[in-house]
């Protein structure tokens, strides 16, 4: 399994520029290609709009919860259990996802439906997986104390 301790600073350096660009690509593809708005319905656009607007809104949130503590690669200096951090462990992942999934559905993107299940969900799930080991290994009886209470 990936242990972030036998990286090297280039490897990081790397994994720090690959992983926002996985969340960029999709974006610059669904933007470039031609739409089908909500899947040719007006309806299911607005919903998507709607969607996509509050992954965005959790997202920040979650960005401004963690402060200084944010970074790509996971490991941090202080657990964070304030603001959106006290219902979810995971916000910024959360948000990431339905930003995307609305933005996808309001514009009507079978592709970008596609990369969010073969791409994005599971590099949520794993980066989650490697964040949670670290955060166990560093704060110990006080991170399981603070999952037991979280939900993802």
């Amino acid at each position: 399994m990936l242990s972030l301790k036998t990286l090297s600073p280039n490897q990081k350096f790397a994994l720090e520029i690959l992983i926002p660009s996985l969340y960029l690509l999709p974006l610059v593809v669904v933007w470039l290609a031609p739409k089908d708005f909500g899947f040719g319905d007006r309806a299911v656009a607005w919903l998507g709009w709607g969607v996509g607007v509050a992954g965005a809104l959790l997202w920040i949130a979650a960005m401004g919860a963690l402060g200084k503590s944010l970074a790509v690669l996971p490991g941090s200096d202080r657990l964070v259990a304030r603001g959106v951090y006290k219902f979810l462990r995971h916000p910024i992942y959360v948000g990431i996802f339905f930003t995307l999934l609305g933005i996808f559905i309001a514009s009507g993107s079978r592709f970008g439906l596609i990369y969010l299940a073969v791409v994005v969900l599971p590099l949520n799930l794993v980066r989650a997986r490697l964040e949670e080991r670290a955060l166990q290994e560093k704060f110990g009886e006080n991170y399981a104390d603070y999952k037991s209470k979280t939900f993802f």
